[in-house]
């Protein structure tokens, strides 16, 4: 019985953690320039969106000092996939890539704009208010919406 009960919950668990991944997932984001005239670009693509995945969190790497403030700013939002539907602009990033292409992200700290709607998506306990490396990968797939 006891065997028998132990599978049954071992394979609730893996029920209940496979739906919540396939339920949180980024569903479009959007790319705007800060400070210009350039018009936002949206995208949906399954690659870009699979490297954007808010959750995972893999374009987000180690972090680093500021980088130049000549560098282009751009703003990056992520529509997420919820149990309740869509949740638009449910996370929100500074995204730039310097004169060495080295790319960068950061992630709002408290009192700014975009902190309180991030938090409520996904907490990043020391990550928040900080410049980290951006990842390479999702760099180079960010690339083609760029201006």
């Amino acid at each position: 019985m006891r065997t028998i009960l132990a599978t049954l919950a071992a394979f609730a668990v893996v029920v209940v953690s496979s739906s919540a991944a396939d339920i949180k997932s980024t569903t479009k984001l959007r790319i705007s320039s800060v400070g210009s005239e350039y018009r936002s670009k949206e995208t949906t693509d399954a690659g870009v969106l699979t490297l954007s995945n808010v959750f995972a969190g893999s374009f987000i790497g180690e972090p680093v000092d500021a980088p130049d403030t000549s560098a282009a700013r751009y703003t990056i939002s992520f529509d997420i996939q919820t149990r309740e539907g869509v949740k638009t602009e449910a996370y929100v990033v500074q995204y730039c890539v310097d004169a060495t292409g080295q790319a960068f992200v950061y992630l709002p700290g408290r009192g700014e704009s975009s902190y309180r709607r991030n938090v409520s998506t996904i907490l990043r306990e020391g990550k928040d208010g900080r410049w980290h490396h951006a990842s390479a990968e999702w760099s180079q797939a960010l690339q083609p919406y760029l201006p």
